[in-house]
């Protein structure tokens, strides 16, 4: 069935937004009908949530009918445009995409060390976000170094200070960073220690990759993925 989301407004988003907060994820798409987004996720405030059921409930503010997930699409030509129009961030990485850049964060595998997350990895990518504008390439590792020696200190979780060299490497996994090894260095036969060694040795150069950069010229964007990193920071320093 054709829907026209047209009547959404942001406040009637927001209304939503609100319902889902006050509910919680799974009991808002339970009593909605909806099924939990896959492709699409609509991030405010740095937090994630599942567009269509957001739009669903929003043209129920807006209009009074409340939509379940079986009467529109969720792709990006419906929900996506419709929540992008008016201002809100829409997260995907494309056609049947499980889930795009900033989602990327929420799933990020970080060290842990008993019950404790270390922040390393957000440290390092909120870092390089703030510095994108005057240093958008990759930075050679001895430039940053001191830095993040700086920045990382406060969030060990272990007797001694964090090593800035460790999410330097530990971030080729994520698909916000990207490392200049040097040519012929098989990344795949090393393990963290020796690639953490070479990038100190050969002081290689690592940093947001052209996907990221990108993204971070739409002011809206780089508002959420600060928001975003600031808040898993926050969750790591909680436990």
């Amino acid at each position: 069935m054709t829907v026209n989301l047209a009547s959404i407004t942001r406040n009637s988003v927001l209304k939503a937004i609100g319902e889902f907060d006050e509910l919680g994820q799974s009991e808002f798409l339970r009593r909605r009908g909806y099924a939990e987004a896959r492709n699409f996720r609509l991030v405010h405030e740095g937090r994630f949530y599942d567009s269509k059921a957001i739009a669903g409930v929003a043209h129920g503010y807006a209009t009074g009918r409340f939509l379940d997930g079986s009467e529109f699409s969720g792709g990006l030509a419906t929900v996506a445009d419709c929540l992008t129009g008016l201002g809100f961030v829409v997260d995907h990485g494309g056609k049947h995409a499980r889930g795009g850049l900033l989602w990327d964060l929420e799933t990020t595998t970080v060290f842990k060390r008993g019950a404790r997350s270390a922040a390393y990895k957000y440290v390092v990518l909120l870092w390089a976000v703030n510095e994108s504008s005057t240093r958008p390439g990759p930075v050679p590792f001895s430039e940053a170094r001191g830095e993040l020696t700086g920045l990382l200190a406060p969030f060990a979780v272990a007797d001694s200070a964090p090593h800035s060299a460790d999410p330097w490497v530990a971030l080729r996994s994520s698909g916000w960073w990207t490392i200049a090894w040097p040519s012929g260095t098989d990344e795949s036969a090393l393990g963290h220690a020796q690639l953490r060694r070479l990038a100190i040795a050969d002081d290689v150069a690592a940093g947001l990759n052209s996907a990221v950069l990108d993204s971070l010229r739409e002011p809206a964007w780089r508002a959420e993925a600060v928001a975003v990193l600031t808040r898993k920071i926050g969750e790591c320093l909680r436990g």
